[in-house]
């Protein structure tokens, strides 16, 4: 393996693999891929070149679903489970990009954004995860947000090297 090899971003396809024989034919958007069974939906979609939308998904973690962005429909399956957390069965059909799919990842969104504070740095840099994928889904405000943020006398807790936490600009 040469330098650039090993420096080379490999893609986070949202959930770890699964070991062993691709066994299971799934079809994700009229895209056949072969998987082992047991491969969660999302990353045989990924695997098949269709893009879920998602926040806690990643392979270095097991997928344990709390997003709910990432949700699909399967025929045969009653509602809309997380792709996340949904492993491929021989035969499966799956849609990622129904009416449907699309009014309940815009509800989702907006709940999240109506925690998000309105001056996000991240946002105002173009870094923000959550405000890239608003975007994307088409979300650019929330039903939910108050108005004004409710006033804290406290100082923000900048004692995380990853991020401030500032009750000043939680909302409620």
């Amino acid at each position: 393996m040469t330098e650039p090899d090993v420096l080379a971003p490999q893609p986070d396809l949202g959930t770890p693999a699964v070991a062993g024989e691709a066994t299971a034919a799934v079809t994700v958007d009229g895209v056949t891929v072969q998987v082992p069974a047991g491969t969660s939906v999302l990353r045989a979609a990924a695997l098949a070149g269709v893009e879920i939308p998602r926040l806690c998904a990643t392979d270095s973690l097991k997928a344990f679903g709390s997003c709910r962005l990432c949700l699909v429909e399967v025929d045969g399956v009653k509602g809309t489970p997380a792709s996340c957390t949904t492993p491929c069965v021989d035969g499966m059909t799956v849609h990622t990009a129904t009416e449907t799919l699309a009014a309940v990842r815009s509800g989702v969104m907006e709940l999240y954004l109506s925690e998000h504070p309105i001056d996000c740095a991240g946002c105002a840099r173009g870094s923000c995860e959550l405000g890239a994928l608003a975007r994307a889904l088409g979300v650019t405000e929330s039903r939910y947000r108050p108005a004004q943020p409710a006033p804290s006398a406290e100082a923000p807790d900048e004692s995380n090297p990853y991020f401030v936490f500032d009750l000043s600009l939680i909302h409620i």
